[in-house]
């Protein structure tokens, strides 16, 4: 494919990967339209947002607004769903990582359906404490699919009553934590593919920085129905796969 045009499909897809979770949404589909497996697509996707999510992790780092130390546990649990995704992606057939999709994303429809109140969007303070082990099997659908992870992390984060902007941050680095442990895995079992991976990668991490600038300017009300249609669109798509 065209250096500059799977450099600009990184870049949207960051966009929305960041501000809605849905990068897969675009990624995936605009790499399998023009014949890439779907394995080294995934392989690719993986490289690129785990790089991207970890650019955007060090400027929060640096600014002082993420604690690398809080965030260590839930990493690892990341981590060790990323490697264990890609895992069982190598061993399953294309049909049966659908319809294993489709069950997540159902689920995490009525989840989201129950509502996003606006004051998620304003700065407050959250649950301190974390006993879930909720990131290692949102890791291992993100290490061995995808499409909706990082919604799912959002949404996570959003159930521990952090803010809407405090969840997008915090869900860079379970992104990046579980798209380099399966990708580390999709590396070692031969399919990755440079001259795919690293345009993409390159417009992921200009597209993830820009995706932090806009997301302040997000609006509670939009959230309410945002979310749940990107969801019934992530559903839409891997139906329609399995048709």
């Amino acid at each position: 494919m065209d250096f500059l045009l799977l450099f600009f499909i990184g870049i949207f897809a960051a966009i929305i990967g960041v501000m809605f979770g849905a990068a897969g949404f675009v990624l995936l589909p605009a790499m399998l339209l023009f014949g890439i497996p779907i394995h080294t697509t995934i392989a690719a996707n993986k490289f690129a947002t785990g790089v991207s999510s970890l650019t955007t992790a060090l400027t929060l780092i640096l600014h002082k607004k993420v604690s690398l130390k809080k965030m260590s546990p839930l990493m690892l649990l990341a981590v060790l769903g990323g490697i264990s995704g890609a895992f069982l992606a190598t061993r399953l057939s294309d049909d049966t990582m659908n319809i294993v999709a489709c069950i997540i994303l159902i689920a995490m429809f009525f989840v989201v359906l129950k509502g996003t109140p606006s004051s998620q969007l304003e700065d407050k303070e959250p649950i301190r404490h974390h006993r879930s082990i909720t990131p290692f099997f949102i890791g291992i659908y993100d290490g061995g699919f995808g499409p909706g992870s990082a919604l799912m992390n959002i949404t996570y984060f959003l159930k521990q009553r952090y803010s809407y902007v405090q969840a997008a941050e915090h869900t860079r680095f379970l992104m990046f934590a579980s798209c380099m442990g399966a990708f580390g895995f999709y590396y070692l079992y031969g399919i990755v593919h440079w001259d795919i991976a690293i345009p993409v990668t390159l417009g992921s991490i200009v597209g993830s920085h820009i995706g932090m600038r806009l997301t302040p300017y997000l609006k509670g009300a939009w959230l309410r129905w945002i979310l749940p249609i990107i969801f019934l669109v992530l559903i839409g798509q891997v139906l329609w796969k399995l048709l």
